[in-house]
């Protein structure tokens, strides 16, 4: 099937968090936003992979967008690639911070939690889920509006481009390539 248009949406590569917060590592609720600040700022891992098929998909992209948190910028560097655009729409929903200060629990367990809690109406120090969820809707209309262009990639994260592309699925834009599941580097192109 050929599409007039297409986009396509990158999960960044890897952060370099250094090992701070293994999964398990046995972590206070006060000590959630330092790695939150430690995440949105630390470099790329250097020696990452680039899939080849990513790059092909992408060589014909004539705009391209990434969030504006430093990964994801960064990872546009990685690729040789000067974004036209940082766009917050597409930053990473905001984990929320702040309850159970003293309480110690894995830390892969505090962000379960806290991603739930803040499902369900909690936003301690972050947007709330019902302003996410229209920034997404934003997000597709903002796509959409950019009838001048035949291939725009995004550069975002694997949260956002997840429920970014169900809302355009929804809008009969049809999955052209999904490649890499939830992983680093990973893609979605749609058509339409």
């Amino acid at each position: 099937m050929t599409f007039d248009r297409k986009i396509t949406f990158i999960r960044h590569g890897k952060p370099d968090t250094k090992g701070s917060y293994p999964p398990f590592l046995i972590v206070s609720g006060s000590e959630i936003d330092n790695f939150i600040k430690l995440y949105n700022n630390c470099e790329l891992i250097s020696n990452c992979k680039i899939p080849d098929i990513l790059k092909q998909n992408i060589s014909n992209g004539d705009y391209f967008i990434s969030s504006n948190l430093k990964r994801t910028i960064d990872s546009f560097k990685k690729l040789e690639i000067i974004p036209n655009e940082s766009n917050k729409l597409f930053n990473e929903a905001e984990l929320p911070y702040g309850i159970g200060k003293k309480s110690k629990l894995p830390f892969t367990v505090w962000l379960i939690f806290l991603r739930i809690f803040w499902r369900f109406g909690y936003n301690n120090n972050s947007e709330s889920h019902n302003k996410f969820t229209m920034r997404i809707v934003e997000g597709a209309d903002y796509l959409e509006r950019m009838f001048d262009r035949k291939h725009i990639v995004v550069m975002a994260h694997g949260f956002v481009n997840r429920m970014i592309v169900k809302e355009l699925l929804r809008r009969n834009w049809r999955l052209q390539i999904k490649n890499g599941g939830h992983k680093y580097w990973s893609f979605t192109t749609l058509g339409k």
